[in-house]
């Protein structure tokens, strides 16, 4: 039974890719009730792992919002005949500790990567009367994770040469492929930009934008003991996460960023940073709080009709 289940693990561990998650090296947050789980007489039960949910937390809203939208727009919209695709390279600055980046790749024991890469696609259509949906599919280089997204967005303010634009956004991210991890997020924001001629050829646009981003985290249930199963107790060594809800883990962001529109081509640039202090659960765990800080960048290359 023992060498059936290492080969189980050893297996989809091969097929794992670097970035896929492994929740159970982050620890149990409460008390199981065994140990070796092997099914012996003299096994006892195990206490929780201390700090294993402040890793949870971590590692959850760090993801989080490493999958916010890239969507690299200004405050404008393209009107109700218009719509932009484009292609996105994000990168996120991962700073993080070891024993809370838990993936196939690091075990949570190695040292996780410097930066994060997620590939995306993004599409905006123009609705008329200053509206506009955006939408998103976004990858996890090295890894099974995507992410879907839409936003809705209202330019209060456009089109006036002596004003810049002003623009309200509301936008949702679903991400999949994260394993045991239920994880979503939503936001909100406001953006401020404006067009420059350049050469009587080209257009720059330089735009800001600062809302809040919320990181909505779930577990499904964990066997936190892979190598080993008790046949007549098989769930002993099973456990879910401390939930952490939307309202409840919120974070400040900003980003600005500039476009280059030649023609139908459009390309640009973006620097973004997100931080909050939050409680690592929606109740209890003594008041226990993580400080989360994410800088990330975008570059674009895309088509305007």
């Amino acid at each position: 039974m023992r060498i059936g289940l290492t080969i189980l693990l050893l297996a989809g561990t091969a097929n794992a890719a670097a970035n896929d998650l492994q929740l159970w090296r982050l620890g149990h947050p409460d008390s199981l009730a065994c140990t070796l789980c092997d099914g012996g007489p003299s096994d006892i039960p195990e206490p929780g792992t201390p700090g294993a949910q402040a890793r949870f937390h971590r590692l959850a809203s760090t993801l989080g919002l490493a999958f916010i939208p890239p969507f690299q727009e200004t405050a404008a919209t393209t009107g109700q005949a218009g719509f932009e695709i484009g292609l996105t390279s994000s990168q996120a600055l991962l700073r993080i500790g070891a024993d809370a980046w838990a993936t196939a790749g690091t075990q949570a024991v190695a040292a996780p990567p410097d930066v994060l890469i997620l590939p995306a696609v993004t599409l905006r259509k123009g609705l008329g009367g200053s509206f506009e949906l955006g939408a998103s599919v976004q990858w996890l280089a090295n890894s099974q994770m995507m992410a879907l997204s839409g936003e809705l967005r209202w330019a209060a303010v456009e089109g006036l040469e002596s004003v810049p634009d002003v623009a309200l956004r509301v936008w949702g991210t679903r991400v999949i492929g994260t394993q045991d991890l239920d994880l979503a997020s939503a936001g909100a924001d406001a953006l401020v930009s404006k067009s420059f001629g350049v050469a009587g050829m080209m257009k720059l646009q330089p735009y800001g934008s600062f809302g809040v981003a919320m990181v909505n985290a779930l577990s499904a249930v964990v066997d936190f003991k892979p190598g080993a199963e008790d046949p007549s107790r098989p769930g002993a060594d099973d456990q879910v996460f401390h939930g952490v809800t939307l309202y409840n883990n919120r974070y400040w962001r900003a980003g600005a960023g500039v476009r280059l529109v030649a023609g139908r081509v459009v390309a640009g640039i973006e620097g973004a940073i997100a931080w909050g202090r939050n409680a690592i659960q929606d109740s209890g765990g003594a008041g226990q709080e993580n400080f989360v800080r994410l800088w990330s960048f975008a570059g674009r290359v895309g088509a305007a009709f």
